[in-house]
């Protein structure tokens, strides 16, 4: 760790860094890692005041202290003390008043690691405010944990691992680590010397790869809070109820720390501070072991393992014989052009993905085709004309699973390092890096994953499998025409798919993991507030797991048609929710709107003046006119609260014909963010013509108009925005 680094961005003495980083390479008993703890955090607590006192100096006491992109200000704060909002003056206050512990008791240890804990959060919140942050690391907002929430859920994500220390020896067996990390699912952290270890041997590191850089120094904090968040986001923990959030973290999300190297009192405050979140903490150092907390273990590609079984995950992904790494932490992987061997799709070549059932008589199960060039066979650079044709069998398979499971041939490529895949059908686009190209990826290996993950996921129905991947020209066409006509078919059947022409809806309690008290329900009509999760899916999960978390339900008889409501969706809801939701109306905003889980793509949120309604997705980080933030908006309504006037939703579900129809429909939008609102233009136009609204688009304002809720009134009068004639939306 580079001492004049933390001096110069935390301007903290050289004597506290010292004393902080000393280190002990032989063996620790109990009451002397408590003691290096307890050291630690009061050397932490120190710097804290200086840090915050120079602050004060500089931006005054009433100096307001928060992380960026997050609902929850200082999330451990928030938490586990129960303050929402903190400035200097405060932070001071609450240092000062910590108690300085001393004794050898395991709760000693976790007091001090509780106080370092705070501390830290304060430290680098002070970091925030004096810009002093380096870009792509340190706090992991929270529009980052809600997009891994449906992984966290159904269990492709098991769990996270904390990096730290320094590895002694071999340094390249990180990379193996890492490899091992990435392959059995992990959301990984590193911070101090070892991510400046990965770094330098080449590691790859980002958010878009699950694998998050904290930083040096008090910035291994922002591991704790990411994984308390988790608590506050889908577990509906208020904030200061200590005794739930200690439940809920025993449970999820499960954290393992890998620690290397001499141990320091920092590493050792962080240590206590990461039991008190239920984490385990295995290490190379000689110490004692306590089942379910500590552990030592010095073959270092043993450490995760060792981990993963002492806090008791189940790792859920199969490993696949391929020359990348392969896991959901590659699924936010880009490939960029100035990295890109070769591409197809994307409207710039001929290319189309395809599943479909085939007689038992014309598959040989496993096998793989390539017709035309492979991989390397093109020139770096190439555009190229792809056709993936998957074709399965099973004795009991249903048409209906056809686009089911293509549509997982998405995040099935997704998960390969030096593999990027967007959209699907014939309007799909893949890139190949140099990297996997130079790592020997060849179509066969494409064809291999496709194989694999289709029986790994829909085996119960998928008995044989086999892959054509085809680079020649006419040989893509002849199976592209034979595609295009499929496709219309599916299509002419989802347009008959509607809310009244089916007999049951699903539910989806996968959420209910970190979301104990929320159920979505699915139709037609309306998906899943994941985005991830339609009718078609849920009858298909159904079909393949009967006690699975996708149930079908029946209507029952009818309490309001305008508004969504049926006896049998209220019982349900009521079940499900363990009484804590009476009734709910799938097309309502303002009467007994759906709940909120925490993993939704956006959220709709009526206006100041109640007259209209705006929409922000988790990707807009700025500012809304009613005058949150998404990340604030979705901290008031997620964990299983049902609030009136404020939703959850599945993106595709604005473009629906029952989206908030009791209220009006789409005509009620009167803003939304620039991105999604040209992501949505042809559907926003088209079902404004069908309303008697032709010009809808141009009157929905965005960032580029306004922020606030003066110049959205102002805009919507200035455009005559219909949402004006309706009746407000609470009278």
């Amino acid at each position: 760790m580079i001492r004049g680094y933390i001096k110069r961005t935390y301007a903290i003495d050289d004597r506290t860094v010292n004393a902080l980083l000393r280190s002990e390479d032989g063996p620790l008993d109990a009451a002397s890692l408590i003691s290096m703890a307890s050291e630690g955090s009061a050397l932490i607590v120190s710097a804290a005041k200086e840090v915050v006192s120079k602050a004060k100096e500089e931006h005054g006491g009433t100096a307001g202290l928060s992380f960026p992109e997050t609902a929850y200000s200082l999330p451990l704060l928030y938490g586990w003390k129960g303050i929402a909002d903190i400035d200097l003056d405060g932070a001071m206050s609450l240092l000062s008043d910590l108690d300085i512990t001393g004794g050898g008791t395991l709760d000693d240890g976790l007091r001090a690691g509780e106080n370092a804990m705070y501390a830290s959060e304060i430290i680098e919140s002070v970091r925030y405010l004096n810009g002093m942050t380096e870009e792509g690391e340190g706090f992991v907002p929270d529009r980052v944990l809600r997009e891994l929430g449906l992984s966290f859920v159904d269990e492709t994500i098991p769990g996270a691992v904390l990096f730290l220390g320094r590895k002694n020896g071999n340094p390249a067996e990180l990379r193996k680590m890492v490899r091992d990390c990435q392959s059995k699912g992990m959301v990984a952290c590193a911070s101090g010397d070892c991510l400046e270890q990965m770094r330098d041997n080449g590691i790859a590191i980002g958010w878009g790869r699950m694998f998050y850089p904290l930083g040096t120094f008090t910035a291994t904090v922002h591991a704790l809070n990411f994984a308390a968040r988790a608590a506050y986001s889908f577990g509906s923990v208020a904030e200061g109820d200590r005794e739930k959030l200690r439940a809920y973290l025993s449970k999820r999300p499960k954290i393992v720390v890998v620690h290397m190297g001499p141990l320091t009192c920092l590493d050792a405050a962080f240590a206590f501070a990461a039991l008190l979140h239920s984490a385990v903490v295995i290490t190379d150092r000689d110490v004692p072991h306590i089942s379910g907390a500590l552990r030592s273990c010095t073959d270092h590609l043993e450490m995760l393992q060792v981990g993963i079984e002492e806090r008791g995950i189940t790792v859920k992904l199969e490993p696949i014989d391929l020359p990348v790494a392969y896991g959901p932490a590659f699924e936010g992987e880009s490939v960029r052009q100035p990295n890109k061997y070769l591409e197809a799709g994307g409207t710039k070549s001929e290319s189309f993905e395809l599943l479909r059932i085939a007689d038992e008589k014309n598959i040989t199960d496993g096998r793989i085709t390539v017709i035309g060039k492979d991989i390397n066979e093109f020139e770096r650079g190439s555009t190229v004309p792809l056709g993936i044709l998957v074709e399965i069998y099973g004795k009991d398979i249903q048409s209906d699973l056809e686009p089911v499971i293509e549509r997982n041939i998405h995040h099935f490529l997704n998960f390969a390092e030096g593999v990027w895949h967007a959209g699907q059908r014939d309007s799909n686009w893949i890139r190949i890096s140099d990297h996997a190209k130079d790592s020997g990826l060849r179509w066969e290996h494409i064809g291999k994953i496709l194989v694999h993950k289709i029986k790994e996921e829909f085996g119960k129905v998928v008995t044989r499998i086999q892959v054509t991947v085809t680079t020649d020209p006419k040989e893509v066409t002849r199976l592209h025409d034979d595609a295009k006509k499929i496709y219309e078919k599916r299509d002419e059947r989802m347009r008959g798919l509607t809310d009244d022409s089916v007999p049951v809806f699903y539910t989806c309690t996968m959420c209910q993991s970190f979301a104990p008290d929320h159920v979505c329900i699915v139709a037609p009509e309306r998906l899943g507030l994941c985005g991830a999760i339609n009718w078609l899916d849920a009858k298909a999960s159904n079909e393949l797991s009967p006690n699975g978390p996708n149930v079908p339900i029946s209507k029952g008889a009818a309490v309001s048609d305008a508004k969504g409501e049926w006896e049998g969706t209220n019982d349900i809801v009521r079940a499900q929710s363990h009484g804590n939701v009476e009734r709910m109306c799938m097309y309502s905003l303002m009467d007994a709107p759906m709940t909120s889980c925490g993993c939704f793509e956006a959220i709709v949120a009526m206006t100041a003046d109640m007259q209209a309604v705006v929409i922000v997705d988790r990707d807009h980080a700025g500012i809304t006119p009613i005058g949150m933030k998404f990340s604030t908006l979705a901290g008031s309504i997620g964990g299983g609260r049902q609030t009136p006037g404020f939703m959850g939703i599945g993106r595709q579900y604005i473009t629906s014909k029952k989206f908030i129809s009791a209220e009006g429909g789409l005509i009620r939008v009167a803003w939304m963010p620039k991105r999604l609102k040209e992501s949505l233009a042809s559907e926003i136009k088209r079902i404004g013509t069908e309303m008697g609204v032709p010009d809808l688009y141009d009157k929905i304002a965005d960032e580029t108009v306004t922020e606030d809720a003066e110049g959205l009134m102002a805009w919507m009068a200035e455009a005559e925005h219909p949402a004006l004639s309706m009746s407000p939306l609470i009278e």
